[in-house]
């Protein structure tokens, strides 16, 4: 490619050659504006090479290469238009890349604040700070964030640091050959084709699962059809499975074999390698630790305080718990934000416990079950914030239970019995009387104050069925001594006497105004407005026609009388004759 030749030739490279070297003679570059890339894949979670358009500077750098040692010509293989639309320049691998393995060997070499280091592009705090996170869960970083032993030795495998616990871990359980394959799986391309009909899909059932404790297990079987098909198109395109990719993972599978081979890690395979090589998947993939919210259901609760939902393709089901090697993050509807879990792997909930026993985490939780309308008690395990084990008690906290069933009261989600119009009547009277007559101390009932009383009445019951018929008003008149009570019943009255002998009942609001309504015939002799709370307190009078309907408000009936009620009893009275109209 690069001796001189008297022969016209053709040279193929790659990006690398946009600048690390002068060809003497190139005068014509062909350039496919594509490069493989390296970028994290936020799907496995690993650093990849895909491949995407490369930028203008890029392309620049490309066509320069046909004018060094003479004038040359360059044919870009995409519009133009598409060429003004590219990105500028290439952002540097620091803003694209996992940096976990950069933090590893930072972190080794005894760089403890990585906020500080000198980065020539420095990267975004929250990168920072999750592939930090990512090295704690796989153990190669303590608590204050120093190298473990265990981080040591994952840092001499030339691999990205969740597949080098992989094969350690792998190493520790004798299934390095099957953790290889996993591996190896995971970098490369979908194995198995997506949309497929329905007799292929059987077929495919039939030779490599429908059911199983991992994906992975399922890939692996149909990885192995594929390699004793000699990869050939035809065979395998009956079954689902892209050649192509399956014959990309042969070779990276040697390649962890060789590493773990440099590693001195045992190649044999122990007797139990499906449950081995699970252990391991839990170990390599703990940050993704899940638990499906109900059963039957694909929703997950995954570590970390994140949710997701379970690929509908999986093949691992009725799992109590799970990792997933995979998460997708789709647009839905709304601008909501999908995340689809996939290549899941069943583990148990013992493994768990026996591998972070510090990371467990016990809590007593009282919840209301709005499907049986009762408090109940359970004490949660939580691995990482993931629910691994429920126990259900049998006597949640009176207190607790209290505080549930009142909050479900307050809602409305709970009808008391007893809780009529005279109690929401009580209570506007009491703030009625706090609000306008302040030298009478009394105190008001405000939300904090009603919540407390209605946990009183709920104390003592788990269920709606204990609650419903206790009584209500009891409970509210004993927010205030006697003397107290006497006071309220003074400075707000259920009832008014007035001049003409009618006793209207009074309604209190929220707002602590007092009205009553009336018919017009109901108001004659009544020439003053009625006052409540020893006279402080005009009553707004609601003047109602004979049919009830309201046709004044009123808090000054002096000049109702004068201004207002010859229009309205001319309107009137040839409407209702046999009424009497003064």
């Amino acid at each position: 490619a690069v001796a001189r030749h008297g022969k016209r030739k053709v040279v193929v490279a790659t990006n690398v050659a946009e600048t690390s070297l002068t060809i003497d003679g190139v005068t014509v570059v062909i350039d496919s504006g594509l490069a493989r890339i390296p970028r994290f894949d936020p799907y496995r979670g690993i650093n990849t090479l895909l491949i995407q358009n490369i930028s203008q500077a890029s392309s620049d750098q490309r066509a320069g290469r046909a004018g060094r040692t003479a004038p040359g010509l360059c044919y870009r293989l995409w519009a133009e238009e598409e060429h003004r639309d590219r990105a500028v320049a290439e952002a540097p691998e620091v803003q694209r890349l996992d940096l976990s393995e950069t933090i590893l060997t930072l972190k080794s070499v005894g760089i403890r604040d990585l906020a500080a280091f000198r980065w020539l592009d420095a990267p975004e705090p929250k990168r920072l700070a999750n592939a930090e996170t990512l090295l704690r869960d796989l153990g190669a970083l303590d608590e204050p964030g120093d190298i473990t032993d265990l981080g040591r030795r994952m840092l001499a495998f030339p691999v990205h640091p969740r597949y080098a616990r992989l094969l350690i871990e792998a190493g520790e359980r004798g299934c390095v050959p099957q953790a290889a394959l996993v591996a190896a799986l995971s970098q490369g391309k979908d194995l198995l084709v997506r949309k497929v009909d329905r007799r292929t899909r059987e077929l495919r059932e039939d030779l490599f699962g429908e059911k199983s404790d991992s994906d992975f297990f399922v890939l692996m079987r149909a990885y192995r059809y594929a390699e004793a098909n000699g990869f050939r198109v035809g065979d395998l395109k009956r079954v689902g499975v892209h050649a192509q990719n399956a014959r990309a993972v042969a070779p990276v599978a040697r390649q962890f074999l060789r590493i773990a081979e440099r590693q001195r890690l045992p190649l044999d395979t122990g007797e139990d390698g499906d449950e081995a090589l699970r252990h391991c998947l839990l170990v390599a993939f703990s940050d993704r630790l899940a638990r499906p919210l109900d059963s039957g259901t694909l929703r997950l609760e995954i570590a970390h305080g994140k949710s997701g939902t379970l690929a509908r393709e999986s093949a691992v089901r009725n799992a109590s718990l799970l990792v997933v090697a995979e998460v997708r993050e789709l647009d839905g509807r709304d601008r909501e934000v999908l995340t689809l879990c996939s290549l899941a792997t069943a583990v148990e909930p013992a493994w768990v416990r026996q591998t972070y026993p510090g990371e467990i985490e016990s809590v007593h939780h009282v919840f209301w079950d709005s499907a049986l309308k009762r408090v109940y008690a359970r004490d949660r395990d939580l691995f990482r914030g993931v629910q691994i084990q429920e126990r259900r008690l049998a006597t949640p906290d009176p207190d607790q239970s209290a505080a549930l069933l009142a909050e479900e009261v307050i809602a409305g989600r709970l009808k008391l019995k007893g809780w009529d119009h005279n109690v929401d009547q009580w209570i506007a009277r009491v703030n009625f009387v706090a609000c306008h007559c302040p030298d009478y101390e009394i105190p008001g009932i405000d939300e904090d104050a009603k919540r407390a009383m209605i946990e009183q009445i709920c104390h003592g019951a788990l269920g709606y069925k204990e609650i419903k018929d206790r009584p209500v008003r009891p409970v509210f008149l004993e927010w205030l001594n006697p003397a107290q009570r006497a006071a309220v019943d003074q400075m707000a009255p259920e009832r008014l006497s007035l001049p003409n002998g009618k006793k209207p009942k009074v309604a209190y609001d929220e707002e602590s105004r007092a009205t009553i309504a009336l018919r017009v015939q109901e108001l004659y002799d009544v020439e003053t407005t009625p006052t409540v709370a020893d006279g402080r307190v005009r009553v707004l009078v609601h003047v109602l026609a004979p049919n009830q309907r309201p046709v004044q408000m009123t808090q000054d009936l002096e000049n109702f009388w004068k201004d207002s009620y010859p229009a309205i009893r001319s309107q009137l009275r040839g409407r209702y004759p046999k009424h009497e109209w003064r």
